[in-house]
């Protein structure tokens, strides 16, 4: 291309001599309007058009490209095409693209460029080899477009779209609390249920207990006096009746098994105030157990707190395990009873159900770490399948059959010793057994009362 391509300045058609009709001359003007019209179209193209010497030295550029990027075709010519760099780059782009060019190959990638003025601007680029009639490199084309608004809608779009992701989290997590807000509500429902029904009952029961205690107490007192009576009286006869009658008496004693009812009895009062002093344990266990006024935290020992959600969970319990008992020597905790009652429960039904039909056995240990207590629940049941470990304190997972488990159980446990600043791990292998493990602060949870005064919440 001659200087006045190059410069921009417009190209002046040929002139032959006046009238001349020749076929050369013909030819010529021919390819004059041929240059003509590429010039124009290099000028008046939408993309910038940037033409250079095979060191990459500019020898033209298209007024798109002034308008671009801020240089005058006379600040630009002779200039190397990264006086555009911006550093926004990384080396091997730009390494890639002198190695493709170079091989007479096309390059087409993204810009990040700098303006005359340091304002920045994306472009997409094409650049290709121009070669001469031997394929010998003599330059390189380089057409390029400004993709700045496109990629500033695309990271708004990307903005937005963090944005909304950042939303959708949080209502994510706020729906996951909210579920579990109302899955507290649920289980605290269900206890206030129990705690009501518990003190229905032990309000009915405590009655008529307590006569039935009182009247066992008077009649084993009363069968003691019968004794000392029927023994002076069997002292009298015989000293006042003969040898044969004497005989015959002892004979009828024995017949009827007299010494047998006196001692059998004394021993079923025992066994009957026993099982009534054990039903009005269990009556206040249960009581204890499901109660829900207690809003502050207490000072309680963990083996006393197992002893009563042991008493309540004996039914789940004493026909399919033996349970073991290895309590240790542990500090008191501070905590929320009914709360830990709750995991307790959990974790005793759990092992049972593992256990099923087959004779086994569940054992719970206690003991001191420093500052923390420990339990353990472990069992010798069916175990947990290794793919199962990872989701059992999920919301609503279970493996139970169909409408023999909710899901909730370890969930809400997970939550209330999360909350209780403890934690709980799972061992198991399946076939063999499962032992979830315990860990709780003895200093416990802080309690925070609201700015109304009313009811403590964890931190």
């Amino acid at each position: 291309m001659d200087s006045h391509a190059r410069t921009g300045t417009a190209v002046e058609p040929l002139e032959g001599v006046a009238g001349c009709t020749t076929p050369q001359d013909a030819e010529l003007r021919e390819k004059d309007q041929q240059i003509r019209n590429l010039y124009r179209v290099l000028e008046q193209s939408p993309a910038t058009i940037v033409i250079t010497d095979v060191d990459g030295v500019i020898e033209y550029v298209n007024p798109k490209f002034s308008q671009i990027t801020g240089y005058s075709p006379e600040e630009a010519i002779g200039q190397n095409p990264r006086v555009l760099k911006s550093d926004e780059m990384p080396k091997e782009s730009y390494i890639e693209l002198w190695q493709t060019i170079s091989s007479g190959k096309e390059w087409r990638g993204e810009f990040h460029n700098k303006r005359k003025d340091g304002t920045f601007y994306w472009e997409f680029a094409s650049i290709s080899p121009l070669c001469a009639t031997d394929g010998t490199i003599t330059g390189y084309l380089a057409v390029k477009e400004d993709i700045t608004e496109r990629k500033n809608i695309e990271a708004e779009l990307a903005r937005t779209r963090r944005e909304l992701q950042e939303k959708h989290d949080e209502l994510e997590k706020a729906y996951s609390e909210l579920k579990n807000a109302q899955l507290q509500i649920f289980q605290q429902e269900k206890m206030a249920s129990i705690g009501q029904l518990a003190a229905g009952v032990a309000h009915e029961i405590n009655n008529p207990m307590g006569f039935i205690s009182s009247n066992l107490s008077t009649l084993n007192r009363y069968v003691d006096r019968l004794a000392q009576f029927i023994t002076a009286v069997d002292e009298s006869l015989l000293s006042s009746i003969g040898k044969g009658e004497a005989d015959k008496l002892s004979a009828l004693r024995k017949k009827l098994k007299i010494d047998y009812l006196m001692e059998d009895s004394r021993q079923l009062i025992a066994e009957s105030l026993d099982g009534a002093g054990r039903v009005r344990r269990i009556v206040q266990d249960l009581k204890s157990f499901s109660r829900i006024d207690q809003s502050e935290r207490a000072l309680i020992n963990l083996n006393e707190a197992l002893e009563t959600t042991i008493n309540i969970a004996w039914n789940e319990i004493k026909y399919v395990a033996t349970l073991n008992r290895e309590f240790g020597e542990i500090p008191f905790i501070k905590c929320y009873p009914q709360q830990l009652n709750q995991v307790f429960l959990n974790l005793l039904v759990n092992a049972a159900h593992a256990v099923g039909g087959t004779q086994g056995s569940i054992t719970i240990r206690t003991w001191s770490d420093g500052e923390l207590v420990c339990v353990s629940v472990a069992d010798t049941g069916c175990g947990i399948p290794a793919a199962n470990l990872q989701r059992i304190f999920e919301p609503f997972f279970t493996t139970k059959e169909v409408g023999k488990g909710t899901g909730l159980g370890l969930s809400i446990s997970y939550d209330i010793l999360h909350k209780h600043g403890g934690e709980i791990r799972v061992d198991s292998e399946e076939g063999r057994g499962s032992t979830f493990t315990i860990t709780l602060p003895v200093d416990g949870p802080e309690e925070t009362t609201h700015q109304d005064g009313q009811g403590v919440r964890f931190n």
